[in-house]
């Protein structure tokens, strides 16, 4: 199991693609959880552009994440 375990995630890691979009305002990230607007087109071009290029497959499933950092004291 671990050999699998081990080349899974090889293979994992080999097709993961991170996108770092920087800091954006809230109206932004709302449309974007809404499935709309300035990040959506954002994501969505660099999504076309990696398939056009041949980077990425035709059926790859994007996984959006957003994170958000806690203001310190």
């Amino acid at each position: 199991m671990s050999e699998n375990q081990t080349v899974s995630d090889a293979q994992q890691e080999a097709n993961t693609i991170i996108l770092e979009l920087g800091s954006r305002k809230k109206d932004d990230i709302r449309d974007l959880r809404e499935g709309h607007g300035r990040l959506f087109k954002e994501i969505e071009r660099a999504i076309s552009g990696l398939r056009e290029s041949g980077e990425i497959g035709a059926s790859i499933q994007p996984i959006v994440v957003i994170v958000t950092q806690k203001k310190s004291d």
